[in-house]
């Protein structure tokens, strides 16, 4: 087994709780997938309104 001094031990600690943390916020290593939308106004009919 390998022999970890005191201070070894808590910058493992440290970077193991600082990672799991970001994880845990959101913050995933994997790629975001960009998604394409839809044109809002390709859906838009025109309608007209007369008044007198």
């Amino acid at each position: 087994m390998m022999q970890m001094s005191r201070r070894q031990f808590l910058k493992v600690s440290a970077s193991t709780l600082a990672g799991s943390s970001l994880v845990a916020l959101g913050f995933s290593p994997a790629p975001a997938l960009a998604e394409v939308r839809q044109y809002k106004l390709s859906r838009t009919t025109e309608t007209r309104n007369t008044l007198s």
